[in-house]
């Protein structure tokens, strides 16, 4: 027996198999998808969406592979609370996008807990020879905590989490509307950081009042003024700021409202995220009730809100004229909230493919969403 072309078919057919399995190959591996426990419902649909856009375009392929489902989780919770996560198959020279979601209403876990099990998946794939790991959180945990509070003994901790991220071994990280610009500067340049603004969302889904004199945007706070200004030009309609203080850890009140919306009969409030809906609520109240206006509608990227506070938003509805509220599903949303008809949840799995196909061959993000004036 030939021991040494016996090898070499061995060394062939594994690679021959190893081609098969890898069907779409980029300039930065070939694409693979990971789901921690967390993300697998959020890595299922963008999967799906992914497959059925290069469908749609004549490719032929089988399916993305994927690590980490619900019959076979990627991570291991053992009895003393210790985890660890195992991969079910290679990922030597993949190009990697690990989901995750951090935030998360309908798990038990914590948001500390999700983000140890994103670490250590990263860690794990680089051990394993993945080519280039991004990692996928729609929502960017500690971004509010980008610096210490004013006279507060506090750390910086958004720059702790992406400090955490770089060294278990990630390149890149996707993520949709964080709180501030301000973490590009924590990511880069060792880390890349994509953040759809979601700028483009909001514009499709207002598109019937685009050029109206009777609308106005409205902003929670002075601190989304500079997304409210960009929503007005793209929608070419006027805006206007609320103005508002926390006397307390979870009391927002409302000052007044800086900007002419006198004769408005719609007003469109945006905000990043909610976790009381304080700030969307009290705006709510003073547009309807000092300024007459009957019909508004919430924009808010992240719910985070909790089942207690939920009275307070059915109440704006009933009685303030908050006819809608639109926000996605970055946070997994809990049944009493999908319940409520007057909320929409939008997916966003579409645009994390269509990101996702763009980064997977180099090519630009930006020029997916470009065309919303």
């Amino acid at each position: 027996m030939n021991t040494s072309n016996d090898h070499t078919f061995f060394i062939n057919s594994h690679v021959f198999k190893a081609a098969k399995e890898q069907l779409i190959s980029g300039p930065n591996g070939w694409l693979l998808f990971v789901a921690c426990n967390n993300g697998i419902h959020l890595a299922q649909s963008v999967k799906t969406e992914y497959e059925s856009m290069l469908k749609k375009n004549g490719n032929e392929f089988e399916e993305i592979p994927l690590i980490g489902t619900s019959n076979q989780p990627l991570t291991t919770v053992f009895k003393d609370t210790e985890t660890c996560p195992r991969l079910h198959k290679h990922v030597a020279g993949a190009n990697a996008f690990v989901f995750q979601c951090i935030h998360d209403n309908t798990s038990a876990n914590s948001v500390n807990e999700n983000v140890q099990q994103l670490l250590q998946a990263i860690r794990t794939l680089r051990a394993h020879r993945a080519r280039t790991i991004t990692v996928v959180i729609p929502y960017n945990p500690y971004s509010r905590q980008d610096k210490p509070s004013f006279m507060a003994r506090e750390a910086t901790l958004a720059s702790l989490f992406v400090d955490q991220l770089k060294t278990s071994g990630a390149d890149a990280c996707l993520t949709y509307h964080p709180h501030t610009l301000s973490l590009y500067g924590f990511y880069e340049p060792e880390m890349m950081l994509i953040a759809l603004s979601g700028l483009d969302l909001f514009v499709e889904l207002f598109s019937e009042f685009k050029h109206s004199t009777d609308t106005v945007a409205v902003s929670t706070d002075a601190g989304g003024t500079k997304f409210t200004i960009h929503f007005s030009d793209a929608m070419n309609i006027p805006y206007a700021i609320a103005n508002k203080y926390r006397p307390g850890k979870e009391k927002t009140s409302l000052i007044g409202i800086i900007g002419d919306i006198s004769d408005k009969q719609v007003a469109i409030i945006l905000d990043d995220e909610t976790v009381t809906g304080s700030s969307l609520i009290n705006t709510v109240k003073s547009l309807h009730d000092t300024y007459g206006i009957k019909k508004i509608y919430g924009a808010i990227s992240h719910n985070k809100i909790q089942p207690q506070y939920l009275e307070k938003l059915i109440e704006a509805h009933q009685k303030y004229g908050l006819f809608e509220l639109h926000t996605t599903d970055t946070i997994p949303q809990i049944e009493p909230v999908k319940e409520l008809s007057f909320i929409k949840i939008h997916s966003l799995a579409s645009r994390f493919a269509a990101t996702i196909n763009r980064l997977h061959f180099n090519q630009s993000v930006s020029e997916l969403f470009l065309n919303i004036t």
